[in-house]
């Protein structure tokens, strides 16, 4: 009879020792990260998340995010999906509103821009003034007005926006011509400097690289995926179809 009572008191006591440390066991926060993603997005009308966190502080299993007119670097994108699996973010500088990343095992990010938001951006940019774009075939052609030996003149430029799976995107001026002149290389080459990275992903907490950037009947697309036709069922959020 002692010895029942006493493995019962050993088993009792064994117990108690583990029961605070199980419930000492903390999830990273999910609702911490609304704010931080909100404001990196250029606080978009709409966002959705869905995040698994894992069993550490600033741990995630995924993240994935869907906004609509979210902002890159200053332009408007209609629709974005950003997938992050597998990453962890400094705890201390989440609780300071900071997406450090410490670690990010896999990541996808795609995103569907009009004309008229590009034109926005453009605009703003100042290079170009009073842009409209159109498209001819993969060639984008850009008429507006820019400044040629100090004074504003009516310009129609044609490119390709570029990408070489970096975190940045690049407009490629393949001719210019001012009131309907063709313009010297020179030019050509110190207005393009001017104007380039159009999109830059390196400020980002997670500098996601950009594999291809096509256009749509709507506008662009661009993606971390070589193939932009695919569904984004790889960066979370509903499928994206792309054809009516």
């Amino acid at each position: 009879m002692h010895r029942r009572w006493a493995a019962i008191l050993v088993i009792g006591a064994v117990l108690a020792v583990a029961r605070p440390a199980s419930s000492a066991l903390t999830f990273a926060s999910v609702e911490i990260l609304r704010p931080i993603l909100s404001q990196m997005l250029g606080t978009p009308p709409l966002m959705r998340m869905d995040v698994v966190p894992d069993i550490y502080e600033g741990g995630y299993a995924r993240v994935s995010v869907y906004a609509q007119q979210a902002a890159v670097g200053g332009m408007r994108v209609d629709e974005m999906w950003i997938r992050l699996v597998g990453v962890s973010f400094d705890p201390a500088e989440l609780t300071r509103g900071v997406l450090r990343v410490l670690g990010v095992r896999d990541s996808g990010v795609y995103g569907r821009l009009n004309l008229q938001n590009v034109e926005a951006f453009l605009a703003r940019q100042g290079t170009i003034q009073d842009v409209r774009l159109t498209r001819d075939g993969d060639s984008v052609i850009a008429s507006g007005t820019v400044l040629y030996n100090g004074v504003p003149t009516h310009a129609r430029i044609r490119g390709v926006f570029q990408v070489y799976g970096e975190p940045e995107i690049y407009f490629h001026i393949e001719a210019l011509f001012v009131n309907s002149l063709p313009v010297p290389y020179v030019v050509v080459d110190r207005l393009e400097r001017s104007m380039n990275p159009v999109v830059d992903f390196r400020s980002w907490p997670v500098p996601f690289k950009i594999r291809s950037f096509r256009a749509t009947p709507e506008g662009f697309v661009l993606s971390s995926q070589r193939d932009f036709s695919q569904p984004c069922t790889t960066c979370g959020g509903p499928e994206l179809r792309l054809t009516r």
